[in-house]
């Protein structure tokens, strides 16, 4: 029976030594300061749009109670005639 067959890749990963990658992250500093509108909106971006989402759901939450009330009260005028 022969031995399995290995390509160069296989080979070459074997033979070869792992070593953990450099970890450390590669940045660009600049000597540009960010402009004013740009800090703006990366600082107030989130803020602004959990609390639009959060008045949503609120004004969706209170809207469907308040058509659940008409709705029983059409019926109790229904089943009084």
């Amino acid at each position: 029976m022969r031995p399995p067959l290995r390509t160069a890749l296989v080979k070459a990963s074997l033979t070869r030594p792992t070593t953990p990658l450099n970890l450390t992250p590669f940045r660009r500093y600049s000597s540009q300061t960010p402009s004013p509108t740009g800090a703006f909106y990366k600082t107030f971006t989130r803020p602004v749009a959990k609390s639009a989402l959060l008045a949503v759901f609120v004004y969706q939450l209170v809207y469907f109670g308040w058509s659940k009330l008409e709705v029983e009260e059409i019926k109790e005028e229904r089943q009084g005639e």
